[in-house]
């Protein structure tokens, strides 16, 4: 039993040593960002300072009148070559008297002003151009101490399990660890995603063109003479499909007539 609160015990000063040790481990690491002195940042690029690099999300919106919906198009994705970027989503859309075409770009950071520059090349002017810029510095170095604290924490828990005299000792490690992984995968997935936001910027585009009354109304007449096709082949399938019961039902109708007509034509007929 005294073994038993020994384990306990000491697992609450560890406890205890880490939360110590990882607000110790912030202010140092605040100390050696410089946090409150103002950061140069050259072109959106990652700026390094003393041992601290500054960890910046930035993300980009476009959008842009075009004449040619395809010469745009093409000139937008050779500049998504030329920068090694990639397209993570597209879609094109009608709305009132314009086609639209959106595209999602992820790039690398140190690409983004480049590709920002080549797809503005051909660009007479903007209806939207917004930069931004999110610096996640403070919260990367944050998730950094917790994790390399828990990692720390994990260790002289499994230390612990080594030692462990009884079974109930050996569940109780065993949960703390299983609780300290799990936390620590959160950590690491946390990480992992600011670290992908960080290396690889966002930038959304949408170039659209405008549509002539003309080409508007003939756009219409046709969108109106495909539907009514694709009405009456559907109402063929669906003819063909409730053929059994139509027929039933023609049977019917014809049944309940001729015996109506016979009907009547025995009620004239003399007696």
């Amino acid at each position: 039993m005294k073994k038993h609160w020994l384990i306990i015990l000491t697992g609450i000063i560890i406890i205890l040593s880490s939360c110590g040790s990882g607000s110790d481990n912030q202010m140092n690491l605040s100390k050696e960002s410089g946090a409150g002195s103002p950061e140069a940042l050259n072109g959106g690029e990652v700026t390094q300072t003393d041992q601290v690099v500054r960890k910046l999300i930035r993300t980009g919106d476009l959008s842009f009148e075009t004449d040619d919906l395809e010469t745009t198009g093409k000139r937008i994705k050779e500049a998504i070559s030329k920068n090694k970027a990639w397209i993570s989503s597209e879609n094109e859309s009608t709305s009132g008297r314009q086609i639209n075409r959106m595209l999602s770009i992820r790039v690398p950071a140190d690409r983004f002003d480049a590709i920002i520059e080549d797809i503005g090349a051909g660009v007479e002017r903007f209806d939207l151009k917004n930069i931004s810029s999110n610096d996640v510095t403070e919260e990367f170095l944050d998730v950094e101490a917790r994790l390399k604290n828990r990692k720390a924490l994990e260790n002289r828990y499994l230390e612990l399990l080594s030692k462990a005299a009884t079974t109930a000792d050996l569940l109780q490690i065993e949960n703390q660890i299983n609780l300290l992984r799990s936390e620590i995968e959160s950590i690491e997935g946390r990480m992992k995603y600011l670290s992908n936001q960080v290396d690889y910027s966002t930038l959304s585009v949408n170039y659209y063109k405008k549509i002539s009354v003309q080409a508007h109304f003939g756009e219409k007449i046709g969108q109106g003479l495909q539907n009514g096709w694709t009405g009456l082949i559907y109402f063929i399938i669906l003819i063909t499909t409730l053929w059994p019961f139509i027929l039933i039902g023609l049977l019917v109708f014809f049944g309940i007539r001729f015996y109506l007509k016979r009907k009547r034509k025995n009620n004239q007929s003399p007696r």
